[in-house]
């Protein structure tokens, strides 16, 4: 173990969200993708410690294109995931944590030995002193498929463990291993996602289902995992880009998806595409914004200049984008496709630049942008993310350690993001020409009250709907009461949709949580 400072000065800003994240502080320790990985500590003093004893002689190794990890609520390290394998804070393979992520067979750990895709494993706070591990896997089947085809299949499971951090003396025991959450999946990436609900208690667990062209949703509770929920693309394009970043902006209001390829797959002009949409913590619920295009140069430099990393600022208010060579940043209140301002090239000669790629927030308020294939000992990063333009300052081999080469920061959801606005949902009346709705509590854990108004006394229709777009519940509001309860206390805790339709055509929509 050899540990190093650095010279960068930290921003404590004890503000809005950024002082609610300090608090929490389950962000302040990053482990860096690599064998052996590289542990970055913004307690304090910025420090880097290189983790020696996490390299294996055998598969599956440490190596990862992002690993994940997490720190308590007191900002000491607890431990990190990456490819098959649950390290503890010294480095070491957890108690029962070697093959996680493979709950259809080890083939894929036994032989490649390692995650070949971005943001492959997320942990989510589970309750006491215990964390969710949610992975993307392959099953055994597929794998042959890869090493018989040499064409890479994607993957098929999405699966989960658990870690106990009260055991083996604090040093951690993974207790539940390998449970699966979906199987027979057709992911070209791996990548997943999370945001804290706005109950500041649960999670929105995102993950990216190219072939179906949809996100698939989770509720992460304390006590179980809720979904899956699916959500269309607004779009038409191919939805299959293997190297990609889905992230939440920093105050959980607005998702941001690189997953945007092209329907002819040669058509580079159109490959950088980023996706924004709008996000309600409260409901889960996704709306389409605008897409943001960056050039895509074919001419320039040995690879095609294609999308890598994406990252919103730590205020919110920006975005920024890496392709293999250039860094990019849009105004998220800009909704023009091509308003882009160029921040830098690459940040060495094209003879040793190993290419950008993830982008993350630092503890420090710095903006990370990671390499590609962690050929070199250093990392650029953007010293002043929040301010829009070149002025953000672009700080070329800004990070420096002798020992190993660096890669790409791990991910991980801002763990210190705080309730957002009025939870329970406040009552809200929707109007439309015909009449008015309010459905009440929501969420609700026994009973709603519905209440309406229509232009003339006629009879409507509630309908409730589950996960799957099936009818559960159907029934006729009477014209002699304008305020109507309905029983739910059979229906199980999760996500439901409703409609409430009245003979005039009149329709109001909306989304109910069962707790």
């Amino acid at each position: 173990m050899r540990l190093i400072s650095c010279s960068i000065t930290l921003l404590i800003v004890c503000a809005g969200i950024v002082c609610t994240a300090q608090q929490q502080r389950r962000n302040n320790n990053w482990i860096m993708s690599g064998d052996p990985s590289i542990k970055f500590s913004f307690n304090s003093n910025f420090q880097i410690d290189t983790l020696e004893n996490n390299g294996l002689a055998s598969p599956p190794y440490c190596a990862a294109l992002t690993s994940a990890s997490i720190s308590d609520t007191m900002g000491q390290f607890q431990f990190f995931s990456s490819g098959f394998i649950v390290y503890n804070r010294d480095g070491y393979a957890m108690e029962n944590g070697i093959n996680v992520n493979c709950p259809l067979g080890n083939l894929l750990s036994n032989t490649i030995g390692f995650a070949s895709s971005d943001q492959s494993s997320i942990i989510l706070p589970k309750k006491n002193n215990q964390y969710y591990v949610f992975s993307t896997g392959m099953s055994d089947s597929l794998t042959q498929y890869w090493i018989d085809s040499m064409a890479f299949p994607g993957y098929d499971v999405f699966n989960y463990s658990i870690v106990d951090m009260d055991s083996n003396a604090g040093m951690g025991k993974v207790t539940v291993k390998n449970q699966i959450l979906l199987q027979n999946q057709h992911y070209a990436t791996a990548a997943l996602t999370a945001v804290r609900h706005a109950n500041n208690k649960d999670w929105w667990l995102v993950k990216a289902d190219c072939y179906g062209h949809q996100y698939q949703q989770w509720l992460v509770k304390e006590d179980t995992i809720l979904g899956p929920y699916y959500h269309a693309i607004a779009d038409t394009a191919n939805f299959c880009a293997p190297y990609v970043q889905i992230v939440f902006s920093e105050d959980g209001t607005k998702f941001a998806s690189s997953i945007y390829s092209t329907v002819n797959g040669n058509d580079y002009t159109q490959i950088n595409i980023v996706d924004m949409y709008d996000f309600n913590r409260g409901t889960g619920d996704f709306t389409f914004r605008n897409n943001y295009q960056v050039p895509c140069d074919t001419t320039s430099y040995q690879w095609d200049d294609a999308k890598a990393g994406i990252s919103f600022s730590p205020d919110s208010k920006l975005l920024y984008l890496s392709t293999w060579y250039n860094i990019f940043q849009f105004e998220v209140a800009d909704t023009a496709r091509y308003s882009y301002i160029w921040i830098h090239g690459p940040d060495t000669t094209l003879d040793v630049f190993p290419s950008y790629h993830i982008l993350a927030n630092g503890e420090d308020g710095n903006l990370y942008i990671g390499n590609f294939d962690g050929s070199q000992h250093y990392m650029s990063y953007i010293d002043k993310p929040n301010i829009r333009g070149t002025g953000c300052d672009f700080v070329a081999h800004g990070i420096w350690q002798p020992y190993t080469n660096l890669m790409n920061p791990p991910n991980m959801p801002n763990y210190g993001l705080g309730q957002y606005g009025t939870y329970p949902l406040p009552v809200v009346s929707v109007v439309k020409v015909g009449g008015s709705v309010m459905v009440y509590p929501n969420p609700t854990s026994n009973q709603i009250t519905i209440e309406y108004a229509h232009d003339t006394d006629e009879l409507a229709t509630f309908v409730l709907y589950d996960i799957t777009g099936k009818v559960i519940l159907e029934q006729t509001l009477p014209t002699h009461s304008k305020r109507y309860t309905i029983d739910l206390h059979e229906y199980a805790q999760g996500v439901y949709s409703y409609k409430i339709t009245t003979r005039a055509n009149a329709i109001f929509n909306g989304k109910l949580i069962k707790e």
